[in-house]
């Protein structure tokens, strides 16, 4: 199964047990697999879906295809799969897409890939409507050299066009010593002349390191964003790691911790992207951490008010309710938020769908089974204005080309 890492390492936590939780039973009538992927047409999706006007879904899947180094996808209204896109190892045009999808008002698509380059490494590239694939950024293969490279995350777009991401290393020399040899990783722009510009390089210290998931902006343009590492090296998991921040980093370049985790109560790993409600609270996910019902932390979720102040507001405990949520939240209207968990624990294996209300009262949308359903829901939720919700689970499935793991499902859930 697929493990989030960064340099090699993989960000785990003990914790204690947190509070005494309310959980709602599963609702599976409400969950409908949209389609299942064989190989040939794709294995492995991640990343957050997008979805166009019409209804259309759009995503890629981390391998298969015709060169087995992933595909972008677009599901029609139908359920009927076509392959937009095949990328290819060999072809210097991107392999391996892993981060789900942004679009502009044109229909272009836009993402990294992990490999590809001609160079070695990853890049960014964009996809227009008629299918023509263009490289925007080339990180390189030079991760000895601290120069930005593996890219973390779904792209964010400003209303110019910009381009905004981070990378797991490159950057300046930081604390331990991966970060010592290749940078603990940055947050960049790639401007619309395709220049790229280093906003922040994280030292592995009291800043964090390894940023990871998608960033946020706001409309006085306030970057905000996760770092899987650094923050408190006495994070007694990891000592000369750290459990991870939360930070906003602001148009003139000033960068502002807004958390440091501590592998306790509040979680360790912040794992995806954060969500902001309209009085300029942020909202997001710990991977691990909190319950001890794990053997590193079964994860939070938590609260940073405007005035900065942090609040757990759910601890997973490895029941029906799952256990390491991953990937982007999703918030309507009411303040709820959505999102899933990886399970691969004891209760939960294949992952579920969630719902948290403003009282802290959890909701499980669906226990994942495997097959048909799909396991390792992975990338977060998108929602659509009836208030579905629409996600993709990297294996499981009914389908075949896969082995026994099976190559993953497209999925709808209805609250």
């Amino acid at each position: 199964m697929k493990t989030q890492s960064f340099g090699g390492l993989l960000v785990l936590a003990a914790a204690s047990i947190f509070a005494t939780i309310i959980i709602v039973p599963a609702q599976a009538q409400t969950f409908t697999v949209l389609y299942t992927f064989s190989g040939s047409d794709g294995s492995g999706p991640s990343g957050s879906l997008v979805r166009d006007a019409a209804g259309n879904l759009y995503g890629t899947t981390y391998s298969g295809g015709t060169y087995t180094a992933g595909v972008v996808f677009k599901l029609d209204t139908s359920n009927n799969e076509t392959v937009l896109f095949d990328f290819s190892p060999n072809n210097s045009r991107g392999a391996f897409p892993d981060y789900g999808l942004t679009t502009d008002k044109e229909g272009n698509l836009y993402s990294p890939a992990d490999g590809g380059s001609p160079k070695g490494g990853g890049l960014l590239w964009e996809l227009s409507p008629d299918g023509k694939e263009k490289v925007l950024w080339d990180f390189g293969g030079c991760f000895g050299c601290r120069k930005p490279g593996v890219a973390q995350g779904r792209l964010l777009m400003d209303a110019s066009g910009n381009l905004y991401g981070v990378t797991a290393l490159g950057g300046v020399k930081g604390v331990g010593p991966e970060c010592h040899l290749y940078g603990c990783g940055v947050v960049y722009k790639l401007d619309t002349a395709g220049k790229l510009h280093v906003l922040h390089a994280f030292t592995g210290g009291a800043d964090g390191g390894s940023p990871y998931g998608a960033l946020l902006q706001d409309a006085k343009g306030n970057l905000y964003g996760a770092a899987l590492s650094g923050g408190d090296l006495t994070c007694p998991q990891f000592p000369n790691l750290g459990c991870g921040t939360v930070f906003e980093l602001a148009p003139d370049g000033k960068f502002a911790v807004l958390h440091t985790f501590t592998g306790g109560n509040d979680g360790a790993g912040p794992d995806g992207g954060l969500v902001m409600d309209s009085a300029g609270n942020l909202y997001g996910a710990a991977s691990v951490g909190g319950n001890s019902n794990c053997d590193d932390g079964c994860g939070t979720l938590f609260k940073i008010d405007s005035n900065g102040k942090f609040k757990v507001l759910y601890t997973f405990m490895d029941g029906e309710d799952g256990s390491y949520p991953n990937g982007n939240l999703v918030m309507d209207s009411k303040g709820n938020l959505y999102g899933e968990t990886r399970g691969l624990t004891t209760n939960s294996f294949y992952g579920t769908v969630y719902e948290l209300n403003p009282a802290g009262k959890m909701k499980v949308l669906h226990v994942l089974n495997g097959s048909p359903d799909g396991a390792d829901p992975v990338g977060g939720l998108i929602r659509d204005s009836a208030g579905n919700l629409y996600g993709v689970a990297y294996q499981g499935g009914s389908g075949s080309g896969c082995l026994d793991v099976g190559c993953g499902t497209v999925f709808r859930v209805t609250p």
